[in-house]
């Protein structure tokens, strides 16, 4: 009777333990540790103080930390390790575990904004990015020369997680998936999505076959190329606690397919092996009772059935439609297969239904010179072939689809380039996507980017050509021959990209140059060609907008016959002389542009002037001081998104608009006062706070997402006022007469750059006046007037191909505009459906 008891006892304690473990296994234990501990080199945490804070959550008395909390803790925290310390306990050290390499983190007491979540692209942290509805996070993984994504789905009050479009189970994980609307919660999010492991495959020999088989690069080492098997239902993450970097269903599909493979082998081998028993050939009797070949009726047999024989050389070309397929569709037929396959599929893409449609007519055409493929299923082909060149090549050699060869996809590739085409495809991308009339008119924005020198062959059909020499047109070719006296072919070292950029926030590049670094003669006849062929495809340009370099300059110079101020920066249309073309700046390198010029004011070596203004010093170590005494007072830190790259940027981060606008923002303004109200006499920070005012208004304005429809606009009186206050402080400055030139000049910024500023506030408000008179309904949204366009789209070029670090030629430039001209459909269709011009 005592054992029974003791055994039912024992059954109790076990099943309390299984449900308890069970109940801790659904606690979201990562999220916890994401928002409990941070990384710290010099920090460490007692083991009984961590689970006695985990204990108090769960409910439940947590002796140690075990293997799987502790794998979440070292993928966390990669330098954490667990040792031995001693304290005093009655004056006799006792020793304890703890683990070394981490801290607590500290809590925000900061009252945190509430964000709507049509907001939520503008407080991304990097390297999150937004795309269609979700955010979008970048991976190390490289896969068939993709970059692996992970995307984030916001709901009001919960998220989700997707990777190559498998939804993530983030409880088994360990992850709270409770969402609140503030920027702290966003940012755990992204850190927490950041730290998921991504499921590798399992990795495989080159010349293996093996299914769903993938090639994978880490994007940090360039060599660390491997191919690897992959299972069509994996989980696309592996667990915190997993030795392996493939999934359990990677590992169960490769050893499935290697048994079969094995057992597949070995019947061949049996089946192979001779009869002994069986007589050779020629020791069997001949059958004399069968009846002579020409003796039996060929068409009849036992069953009365029909029996013809088979030819083996049977010319299929030359077989008709209806021998092939005796179903002949008429267009009726067609009309109603694509009314049942839009039932079938509601949200297909016309491309794959005009694929599907286009079966039906080339399973009954053999020859296939005979095929005439549509331009739409071209360009989806090219999308396969350039994302996965093995996959589409073993997409053709399964015969389960009939698809466009390589020959072709290259030969319309190397064809697709041309201006006629790119207007071509821009004026379909415009009507498909039903541009209001206000979303033909916009701007030119042009800009370079650095390529290699590298000659390479382009196959088109009519011949082969060099790609790679500088080629800015016919009239550049003779401009060129009478500045050198020769004619000579040069290698290009930069392309010229000119994109459009409509009020509806419609853009498109029209065309690119290989060019030596553009001069202004060539941007001269370059600009006006483009405009005139925009205004035949049915598109108003109204600006040109551009960066403020030397040859810019002198083609700004070039279109007035006296000074661009004294006009308004307003020059005839020389392509349609009725016309006026508004000469702009790019609003992201004037803030660039000014923050260097404060970065370089200051005393001492290193530093090129030292600006003022009212007599009081506009200098770097201002900024420098105010952060500083930021980071050591207060808990929580005023501007949190300053950092070392910010006070002493490299060449790369003086390039990053936010590196820049960080330091000239709001956040700044308001660090700048709170330092200075913190000091008994701060008058020397009086020009300091009154330029961060104007700078501060110029991001609030042109950052704004709310369009602009009146020209009583509350902005752009502010813009007038900076306007004034830029030209107020050149005329104090200059009205200085006992100052030499020389020191008035290292008084301000450059000269040229201070013409660049008021040309931006002239000019953006006479866009907005001259938009708004012609389009009564429409509005400018004024964070669209930047070239952060053009930009990403250099991005783009640099890291589809090479990487972030690499230049690329100028062949693939070119492909990466042309892939981007060919997905541009369906982009521009999901934007047109955002228009609001209420």
């Amino acid at each position: 009777m005592t054992k029974a008891k003791e055994k039912l006892k024992q059954q109790k304690s076990w099943k309390s333990m299984l449900r308890r473990r069970k109940e801790i296994s659904k606690f979201p234990c990562f999220s916890w540790l994401m928002n409990t501990v941070q990384e710290d080199p010099t920090g460490f945490i007692k083991s009984k103080d961590l689970l006695a804070k985990l204990s108090a959550l769960c409910n439940f008395t947590i002796t140690r930390l075990g293997t799987r909390r502790y794998a979440m803790l070292k993928n966390l925290c990669p330098r954490v390790r667990c040792s031995n310390c001693y304290e005093a306990n009655s004056g006799r050290p006792t020793r304890t575990t703890c683990y070394r390499g981490i801290t607590w983190r500290k809590c925000m007491h900061k009252e945190l904004k509430t964000l709507e979540l049509e907001d939520i692209r503008n407080h991304l942290p990097p390297p999150a990015v937004y795309l269609s509805n979700t955010v979008a996070v970048p991976s190390d993984v490289v896969c068939n020369g993709n970059i692996v994504m992970k995307q984030i789905l916001l709901c009001d009050d919960k998220w989700k997680l997707q990777i190559r479009g498998v939804d993530i189970d983030l409880e088994s994980l360990g992850i709270d998936p409770t969402f609140t609307p503030d920027q702290q919660c966003l940012n755990m999010v992204i850190e927490t999505v950041q730290k998921v492991r991504l499921c590798m495959g399992v990795s495989v020999d080159e010349d293996q076959s093996v299914p769903f088989k993938e090639f994978i690069t880490m994007t940090e080492d360039a060599n660390s190329e491997n191919y690897v098997s992959r299972a069509k239902c994996c989980l696309q993450v592996v667990g915190w606690y997993s030795c392996g970097a493939a999934c359990q269903q990677c590992h169960k599909a490769y050893k499935d397919y290697m048994e079969a493979e094995l057992d597949q082998d070995t019947s061949t081998e049996e089946e192979a092996d001779p009869v002994e028993d069986q007589d050779p050939v020629e020791d069997q009797d001949p059958v004399e009772d069968q009846d002579p070949v020409e003796d039996q009726d060929p068409v009849e047999n036992q069953d009365n059935s029909i029996q013809v024989e088979a030819d083996p050389v049977v010319d299929q070309y030359n077989m008709t439609a209806e021998e092939i397929d005796p179903v002949l569709l008429d267009s009726e037929d067609k009309a109603e297969l694509i009314l049942v396959f839009d039932k079938a599929f509601p949200n297909a893409l016309a491309e794959r239904e005009l694929l599907l449609a286009s079966q039906t007519e080339f399973n009954r055409e053999q020859y296939p010179c005979g095929r005439r493929w549509d331009s739409k299923v071209i360009g989806a082909c090219i999308k396969l072939w350039e994302e996965s060149p093995q996959s589409y090549r073993a997409l053709i050699d399964s015969n389960k689809f009939i698809l466009p060869s390589k020959k072709t996809l290259t030969c319309k590739w190397n064809n697709y380039g041309s201006e006629k085409q790119m207007l071509h495809c821009m004026y379909q991308v415009a009507v498909d996507a039903k541009l209001p009339a206000c979303g033909w008119a916009g701007g030119i924005i042009h800009d370079e980017i650095a390529v290699n020198q590298e000659l390479t062959f382009k196959l088109s059909r009519a011949e082969t050509q060099l790609t790679g020499w500088i080629e800015t047109g016919m009239e550049g070719f003779h401009i060129c021959i009478l500045n050198q006296g020769s004619v000579s072919q040069k290698l290009c070292s930069h392309a010229l990209q000119v994109s459009f950029l409509g009020y509806t926030g419609f853009r498109f590049p029209v065309c690119q140059f290989p060019t030596g670094g553009v001069s202004a003669s060539e941007l001269h006849t370059i600009l006006w060609n483009v405009i005139a062929a925009l205004n035949l495809w049915g598109f108003q340009v109204d600006f040109i907008l551009q960066n403020g370099n030397k040859e810019n300059h002198s083609f700004i110079q070039s279109c007035f016959n006296k000074s661009g101020k004294e006009s308004r920066y307003c020059s005839t249309n020389l392509a349609i002389p009725s016309t006026t073309i508004i000469h702009s700046q790019d609003f992201s390198h004037i803030m660039k542009r000014l923050r260097n010029a404060v970065l370089c004011s200051g005393h001492g070596k290193g530093f090129k002037r030292v600006i003022m203004k009212n007599g009081k010093e506009i200098v770097w170590k201002h900024w420098e001081v105010a952060v500083k005494w930021d980071r050591d007072v207060n808990d929580g830190v005023l501007c949190e998104n300053i950092t070392d790259a910010h006070l002493t940027p490299t060449k790369a981060d003086k390039k990053i608009n936010n590196v820049a606008e960080d330091m000239l923002n709001k956040d700044m303004l308001l660090l700048m006062e709170s330092y200075q109200c913190s000091l008994g006499d701060g008058s020397y920070l009086n020009s300091t706070i009154d330029f961060l005012k104007q700078t501060s208004t110029m991001i609030e304005v042109f950052r704004d997402e709310l369009g602009i429809a009146k020209i009583t606009d509350i902005r752009l009186l502010k813009l007038r006022k900076v306007l004034m206050w830029v030209q107020q402080w050149q005329r104090h400055v200059m009205s200085e007469k006992p100052i030499e030139t020389d020191k008035q000049c290292s008084m301000l910024p450059v000269w040229k750059f201070l013409d660049d500023v008021e040309c931006l506030l002239i000019t953006f408000n006479d866009i907005c006046v001259k938009h708004v008179n012609q389009f009564p309904d429409s509005m400018v949204v004024p964070s669209r007037f930047n070239s952060d366009g053009i930009e990403d789209h250099f991005r783009k070029a640099k890291t589809l191909y090479s990487g972030s670090t690499i230049k690329p030629n100028y062949d693939t430039y070119n492909k990466t505009v042309i892939q981007n001209c060919i997905g541009w459909e369906q982009y521009q269709k999901l934007k047109a459906q955002k228009f609001d011009l209420a």
